[in-house]
């Protein structure tokens, strides 16, 4: 009866439990063999019944009730009639050459997953930190394996920084692909550049003929690389990538006007917050204040009269409606006369088919964002990656 109830528990039916032992208060041991009429030879797949001889083996189980399991198993040798060789019969979730069962090195993975560093595991578990490192990077690397990959129609492709665990801290980037559709991080690639992508896992995405749309920001490597992997995808510029070109020019700008004379006794200035939000948003003194600015310098004007128009385009419905709008937007913009406009004005042109794009799909990148954002909280919790691979499975598994 107890034996029965003992292998139900720790669910090893080929095993026969035979004792229990405490070996300390908080050490528990259970001694147990396997019982089998004939074992088939790994090398030439020969019944063996002839036993060699036998050996004991140590294998650390799943704590019960926080006490360390411990299964000491008697395991036979065979020998094979065939080919001679003499080999230890099997155990079903202990692999071989494994001190761990199976069920252990999962525990390690969901430990991991909820507390908040790997040393609070070898602390709990009673386990080497090796141990918890090397098991659980393996569990998330076949959970990973196991995930349903269904046909993405919608991707969003970003990159950010990744900063490697070493003394010198040196900063690398990694691309992410996010699937719109299941809401999750498809793949991760280390760099941006087009030899990085086209050599990565991103290229062995299925169903990459099935993908409609790919938002990406202003990138001539990403545009490269949709154009080439995703031959049948509607390509299309973020917005918020967009309205920053604009945002950028009209601070740089900025900048250069603070230090005139006028603004010499103001120690703080309002006009960064002022010039970044949109008109429409600003109060009545607000408004008059950026007027009044704006009218002592001419140059200033005229790039936030243009990025409040990029702005207005983007409140448009209606495909032709928005590209009739650009069209005259960037008309304008060629009868200025200042580099900054029309240096502008080249990369809207360049971009025009993608940023228009937008008013077809109706998608941007915010999500690809978002995920970005706890790429970099993960890393923050690591206090930083030394291997790549390791980062990649954890962003995977954890933004499934």
């Amino acid at each position: 009866m107890l034996e029965s109830q003992i292998n139900k528990f720790l669910s090893l039916p080929e095993l026969k439990f035979t004792n229990k032992r405490n070996l300390t208060n908080h050490i528990i041991q259970f001694d147990a063999y396997k019982f089998s009429e004939f074992e088939v030879c790994p090398k030439c797949a020969t019944k063996s019944t002839k036993v060699h001889d036998q050996v004991y083996v140590h294998i650390k189980d799943v704590p019960i009730r926080d006490k360390t399991v411990y299964l000491r198993i008697r395991k036979r040798r065979f020998r094979c009639p065939n080919c001679n060789a003499v080999f230890r019969e099997p155990v079903p979730g202990i692999r071989k050459g494994f001190r761990s069962t199976q069920r252990f090195r999962s525990h390690i993975r969901w430990c991991a997953s909820n507390f908040t560093d790997l040393k609070r595991v070898t602390e709990k578990l009673r386990c080497s930190s090796w141990l918890v490192y090397k098991a659980f990077y393996e569990q998330l690397a076949l959970d990973v394996k196991k995930l349903d990959y269904s046909r993405p129609k919608t991707i969003g492709i970003d990159e950010h920084s990744f900063v490697r665990n070493t003394k010198t801290h040196f900063k690398e980037f990694a691309t992410v692909f996010v699937d719109f559709n299941n809401n999750r991080i498809r793949e991760v690639t280390l760099g941006r550049s087009f030899d990085d992508l086209i050599n990565s896992r991103a290229v062995d995405i299925q169903g990459r003929e099935n993908v409609k749309n790919v938002v990406i920001d202003m990138s001539s490597t990403y545009k490269k690389f949709v154009a080439k992997q995703f031959p049948n995808a509607l390509i299309t510029s973020d917005k918020f990538h967009v309205v920053k070109l604009f945002n950028h020019a009209v601070n740089k700008i900025r900048i250069e006007i603070m230090k005139h004379p006028v603004f010499e006794k103001s120690k703080t200035s309002p006009m960064r917050r002022l010039y970044l939000t949109r008109d429409d948003r600003l109060n009545f003194s607000q408004r008059s204040i950026v007027r009044h600015i704006n009218g002592l310098f001419p140059e200033l004007e005229e790039i936030y009269k243009f990025k409040e128009r990029m702005l207005s385009i983007y409140n448009i419905r209606g495909f032709k409606r928005a590209r009739k709008a650009f069209t005259k937007l960037t008309d304008e913009m060629a009868l200025s006369g200042r580099k900054a406009v029309q240096s502008l004005r080249k990369t809207l042109v360049k971009w025009q088919v993608e940023i228009l794009n937008y008013f077809k799909s109706g998608i941007t990148n915010a999500k690809t964002e978002g995920y970005n954002r706890k790429a970099k909280l993960i890393q923050r919790k690591a206090y930083g990656y030394r291997n790549f691979e390791n980062y990649r499975l954890r962003l995977i598994y954890d933004c499934r």
